[in-house]
């Protein structure tokens, strides 16, 4: 599924740049044909100081810079992610056994169970979002009145040379297919992130998992000996292999960190504003509903993507317990040294950070929600 978006979105750093450039410049011109009109709208609002309508026009008008943001950076940083998926098959060939690599593909399945969950749910929001403007078109058709009801396109917007309501089901097709290009794009990317982390994840678990079962290997060899075995290079097999972990995380985080700055940053304003327009449409349900699901929807993705920087977190810092945890007291002072080396850098933790400002962990999105309710009330004061 990973290698299908990569694939469909211009993003595979194995396909040919000019295929790849053909279809980035595609999407990215589908995305405009909706930011061109969203933005025209929005600055007739700001000229016309109607505050009200700025507060509904702006998370629309934010998102979509979001989206074009996120897939520009992911095209630009291409090398970065084929270095990821390199060192991946790199890794593999460090495995000695089967119980290692089964622990690997597990966590990996783990992050593909998670990617599926969060774009299945993503999908359903959309869907919900999607049908609202054509609940009243379809109750003319079942129910009719002696007038039409009132309709709402998904966004609101301003084509400039024509009605958006006289040509309601062109612009209706227009707007939902390029909403769901842009949520598939979002799944999209963000299901790579998932994935990488994932797997990042799996090197650290079995990083531990080696420690220990060398650890004991060395001890059952030296009691049935009775000398004290050498064992240097089973253990120096460890440290390579947590060498090789946190490469792979420090590729990641770089290749990671300044879009994540951004992404919080315009999360953090999406949130707040679209809060604003949850309250001031309380008494009109379907557009309530809309907001609700817009809401639900900037949340869920706030969650998945700090979810697994704290899996990360957790990860790597349990190399540290699993090392105290092991028979390390009975190996040679050489040995012991190779472990309390590892012990000392696992202690640092490796997690996942926007610009080193922002850190990726459930902690952070808790403290990023309670902001945005304060940014929320911080908006509401000044609408009124």
């Amino acid at each position: 599924m990973l290698k299908f978006y990569l694939t469909i979105f211009g993003i595979n750093p194995y396909k040919s740049v000019r295929v790849n450039n053909i279809i980035v410049t595609t999407i990215l011109t589908g995305c405009f044909s909706v930011c061109t009109p969203l933005a025209i709208k929005f600055y007739y609002s700001m000229c016309d100081k109607y505050y009200d309508e700025i507060f509904d026009d702006f998370p629309q008008v934010v998102m979509a810079f979001l989206i074009i943001t996120k897939f520009i950076n992911i095209h630009s940083n291409q090398a970065g992610f084929k270095k990821l998926f390199d060192l991946m098959m790199e890794e593999r060939q460090l495995f000695s056994s089967e119980e290692e690599l089964y622990m690997l593909d597990a966590m990996n399945e783990k992050g593909r169970k998670l990617a599926s969950f969060y774009g299945k749910t993503l999908t359903m929001f959309m869907s919900v979002y999607l049908f609202l403007p054509l609940y009243h078109p379809f109750m003319d058709i079942i129910s009719p009145l002696n007038e039409t009801r009132p309709r709402q396109h998904i966004y609101k917007v301003n084509y400039l040379f024509f009605d958006e309501f006289e040509y309601f089901y062109t612009v209706y097709l227009h707007l939902a297919s390029n909403a769901a290009l842009v949520v598939f794009v979002l799944i999209g990317i963000d299901t790579l992130y998932i994935n990488i982390i994932y797997h990042a994840c799996g090197l650290f678990a079995v990083c531990g998992y080696r420690v220990i079962k060398t650890t004991e290997n060395y001890v059952a060899q030296k009691f049935e000996a009775g000398t004290d075995m050498s064992g240097y290079e089973d253990f120096k097999r460890c440290v390579t292999l947590h060498h090789e972990a946190l490469r792979y995380y420090n590729v990641l985080d770089n290749t990671c960190r300044n879009l994540y700055l951004v992404q919080m940053g315009i999360n953090m304003i999406l949130i707040s504003v679209t809060a604003v327009k949850l309250i001031m449409y309380l008494e009109q349900l379907d557009q309530a509903i809309r907001s609700a699901m817009f809401l639900a929807g900037q949340q869920f993705h706030l969650y998945i993507i700090s979810l697994p920087g704290q899996k990360l977190l957790d990860q790597s810092s349990e190399l540290s317990n699993q090392i105290y945890a092991s028979s390390w007291y009975e190996t040679s002072v050489v040995i012991q040294k190779l472990l309390h080396t590892m012990q000392i850098r696992s202690s640092r933790s490796s997690i996942l950070t926007a610009a080193g400002l922002y850190e990726m962990k459930i902690e952070s999105f808790g403290i990023t929600v309670k902001t945005c309710v304060s940014y929320c009330t911080m908006f509401l004061s000044l609408r009124d």
